[in-house]
């Protein structure tokens, strides 16, 4: 309610315009690309929190779903941090069947392609969605193939250094939030046109009220959480059933205790919830 909503008041307009043939500028292109990240990334987190947060009320403890996935130092990483379950049963129940890894590194990497393209599809019968889950199919085959060469590299270190992870995580980062546009675009026309605009063809200023420094601010911030702050199951200590992904391990500080201050930080985020319920915002997830 207080962070994917406040996200869609900058995502929202700046696909709208896309959609309709508008022409942004580089700088609300970004902004409305970034706050679609913000929201699509807090939007999740919640449904997550909720589905496991209700389970729980009836005794069930469901698996993590979501581990900070904006963290991740590469694509392979990225798709163990998010929709953890989805990326599950697509391993057993597509990939697994058309073969894994057992026919080769060609095969392998034609399974992961159409398991990522089915996973695109299962989304909506959108060549949006097809579109985004070829693009991260070639992700992690380059990943993969990345990670088969690096090996043979005899001047890289066996594990990869802080320099080296920082430039997977910003280069992982940047992949997804162009993935982002696909998925979030009415059509292919329309992703293409924000891809454009995030390029600068249309000029730095489209002359639009998202291009100011407030938008920036407020998306900088959200994306900010996402980096430098522990996620749900890290505060909570939250462990899904035995058998499933754990959560990737942290020294958390902020941890949850059922002490006054925590009392009153829970019922001040409840207060502002509440006055946030008039605003009109999307179901994001009502098409899935």
């Amino acid at each position: 309610m207080l962070f994917a909503d406040s996200a869609a008041h900058y995502a929202t307009p700046a696909f709208d315009a896309t959609a309709t043939g508008d022409r942004l500028g580089l700088w609300g292109a970004w902004n409305g690309v970034l706050a679609y990240t913000a929201q699509l990334y807090f939007d999740f987190s919640g449904y997550t929190d909720m589905a496991i947060g209700a389970a729980l009320l009836f005794g069930i403890r469901l698996p993590l779903n979501f581990a900070s996935p904006y963290k991740a130092r590469s694509i392979i990483d990225f798709w163990r941090r998010w929709h953890m379950t989805l990326s599950r049963f697509l391993r057993d129940y597509l990939y697994v069947p058309l073969g894994g890894n057992r026919h080769g590194e060609a095969r392998r990497y034609a399974n992961l392609l159409a398991t990522m393209i089915l996973g695109g599809l299962w989304h909506g019968a959108n060549w949006t969605f097809v579109f985004w889950g070829a693009l991260h199919g070639a992700y992690l085959v380059v990943n993969h193939l990345w990670r088969a060469i690096r090996t043979r590299l005899a001047f890289l270190p066996a594990a990869p250094g802080r320099i080296e992870l920082w430039a997977g995580g910003v280069i992982t980062f940047l992949a997804v939030v162009v993935g982002w546009v696909f998925f979030r675009a009415s059509d292919l026309a329309a992703a293409l046109n924000m891809l454009a605009a995030m390029a600068g063809a249309h000029g730095v200023d489209g002359g639009t009220a998202m291009e100011s420094a407030r938008p920036s601010l407020a998306i900088g911030a959200l994306l900010l959480l996402c980096w430098l702050a522990p996620n749900t199951q890290e505060i909570t200590r939250y462990q899904g059933p035995a058998g499933t992904d754990a959560s990737p391990s942290a020294r958390v500080v902020l941890t949850w205790r059922p002490t006054p201050a925590w009392g009153i930080t829970v019922a001040c985020l409840f207060a502002l919830v509440l006055m946030n319920l008039s605003k009109v915002s999307e179901f994001l997830y009502f098409q899935f």
